[in-house]
């Protein structure tokens, strides 16, 4: 008897240490570790919904989504009434394409659990890729009800809202993002800002998140400047060009001290902060220009007969949706083909074959070597007839400074293109080109090139139309 109990009591402490074990390599991030330990336990006989739910999110975590979903799957068949494993039975089936099962998965577990924010927001995200943002919100507004002041929750409802248009609640519930993206605010030894009457006081604006936002909300920093002393701290790489605009009363870059003032704010807060509810509020037209003396000339020169076409073709590399924005280069051959088009490269991040592939087409200009800063960019921008281009930060620039521009779109884009436009409230001289499903550049492309064909025939014919008509000189 006592040797039974002993063998039980080693074995019962051996099952426990595996517990243990799997949990630790999962923090650490070891999965495959986490995985060999959890298969170890159903060895000796020890099943149940949390060791299928480890090793199933162990799995996910190796890209193995196939043999996740088994894990989930036999989690739910010994416990259904089990919460939490069907979030990872969505996450599976999402990895494997099946949007559909995946919105089955969660609508069950918020069916177990209506009170489940992680199975609200995953909800929400799923259909807001689907661009079925109407029905995200009520998701949202649905949980909203058990946790109100949940900030991925806020700031999901937030975005959605703003997607559709309602700045008033977009901009409110846009301030939860700090606390949703786990980041701090920046602090400074003065108070935040609040909104109220500036009344000579002295306000500082710290720039926030990627380029394209600084560029994009900077308009509202301009436009408090008409009203009070304004100051900019944005990324050094944008410092020169901000440096000489309207409105701004100093810049400095975020590597340097802070310029004196009395309240400070976040840049992307300014909405809100202004109390800018209206879609008329968006849109200032050409509110950037290039301060540069003497602009950097093109490579071959000013060819009036020719169009020049400035073009981008796949956001920064450190982007959290880079590859979903960005498109392969070949993909941009057909363009190239275009007749009367010189066509300027201006990515800064290409690759060595991208670079080879730029170089095949004697009409194709890269222009990286001559940009360190986007007052650089700023300046080849101003001699371009038209910018083609994903959506990354020379999108904004060049629609801030009132370039025509053909912004490129996912199928699911972001929140600042709202839905189904072809046109967009920030940028009155932008077009917006949308994949017709997720994934689908192909058929982008293919109107882009049909697009810049007739624009290019037209440019050409006026042209032509202009010289017949200049009067022959009497000798």
């Amino acid at each position: 008897m006592q040797d039974g109990i002993g063998n039980y009591s080693n074995a019962s402490t051996e099952i426990e240490a595996l517990q243990q074990q799997g949990l630790h390599f999962q923090k650490q991030g070891a999965h495959g570790s986490a995985v060999a330990v959890y298969q170890r336990l159903l060895a000796l006989g020890q099943d149940g919904p949390a060791i299928r739910y480890n090793l199933g999110s162990a799995l996910l975590q190796l890209q193995n989504p196939t043999e996740a979903l088994e894990q989930f799957e036999a989690g739910i068949q010994l416990c259904p009434q089990e919460s939490g494993l069907r979030l990872g039975l969505a996450n599976a089936h999402k990895l494997l394409g099946n949007p559909t099962a995946a919105e089955d998965a969660l609508e069950q577990e918020l069916d177990l659990c209506p009170d489940s924010i992680p199975a609200a927001v995953n909800l929400g995200w799923l259909l807001e890729e689907q661009n079925r943002v109407p029905e995200a919100l009520v998701q949202y507004r649905k949980a909203m009800y058990y946790q109100p002041n949940h900030p991925i929750l806020r700031w999901n409802h937030g975005l959605a809202c703003l997607m559709l248009g309602d700045y008033s609640r977009g901009w409110r519930d846009y301030e939860h993002r700090w606390a949703a993206r786990q980041k701090t605010k920046p602090t400074y030894a003065t108070p935040e800002w609040r909104g109220e009457p500036l009344r000579g006081r002295r306000l500082l604006l710290h720039s926030e998140q990627g380029f394209g936002d600084t560029l994009m909300f900077v308009r509202f920093a301009q436009m408090l400047g008409r009203t009070g002393e304004v100051h900019l701290q944005c990324q050094p790489q944008l410092k020169r060009l901000l440096s000489q605009q309207l409105g701004l009363a100093s810049v400095v870059s975020t590597n340097d001290p802070a310029t004196a003032h009395d309240v400070h704010a976040p840049l992307m807060s300014l909405p809100h902060l202004m109390g800018l509810d209206q879609e008329s509020e968006l849109e200032n037209p050409a509110y950037l220009e290039p301060v540069q003396r003497s602009l950097q000339p093109l490579p071959n020169g000013h060819r009036p007969s020719m169009q020049r076409v400035g073009f981008v073709w796949a956001s920064a590399p450190n982007s959290e949706i880079a590859d979903k924005k960005s498109i392969p280069l070949h993909q941009f051959r057909g363009l190239f083909d275009t007749p009367y088009c010189q066509f300027y490269a201006l990515y800064m991040n290409a690759k060595p074959n991208e670079v080879a592939e730029l170089q095949r087409h004697p009409n194709v200009h890269d222009l990286r070597e001559s940009i360190m800063d986007f007052e650089d960019t700023a300046g080849y921008l101003s001699q371009m007839d038209l910018v083609i281009t994903v959506d990354t930060a020379v999108a904004h620039l060049a629609g801030a400074m009132g370039k025509p521009t053909w912004t490129l779109l996912p199928n699911a884009a972001d929140w600042r293109w709202r839905m189904h436009r072809s046109d967009s409230p920030w940028y009155p001289s932008m077009r917006l080109f949308r994949q017709p499903s997720a994934g689908d550049w192909n058929r982008v492309l293919a109107e882009i090139s049909h697009c810049l064909f007739n624009h290019s025939a037209q440019l050409s014919t006026r042209q032509l139309a202009g010289q017949l008509q200049q009067p022959t000189a009497v000798l």
